[in-house]
């Protein structure tokens, strides 16, 4: 599994992202590293070792792994 991200900073120095509705591949939180995605959102496989927030839904369709550092906190 790789480390997948597909956030894009709009505007410059705004600090606005976007990211995906529907991910095509695996997503990977890596341990020491935060995320945060914004839903709804699907990914097919998603492993936690770092911490991820997700704000609304959260659909995994096959299979989701949170690791003894991991941490999912689910907003909304």
């Amino acid at each position: 599994m790789k480390y997948v991200t597909s956030s894009t900073i709009l505007a410059g120095d705004t600090g606005l992202a976007k990211n995906l509705t529907t991910y095509t591949t695996d997503v990977l939180v890596e341990l020491g590293n935060s995320m945060i995605i914004s839903g709804a959102v699907t990914i097919p496989n998603l492993t936690v070792n770092g911490n991820l927030a997700v704000s609304t839904e959260l659909n995994v369709t096959t299979d989701l792994d949170i690791g003894v550092s991991g941490s999912l906190n689910i907003i909304g």
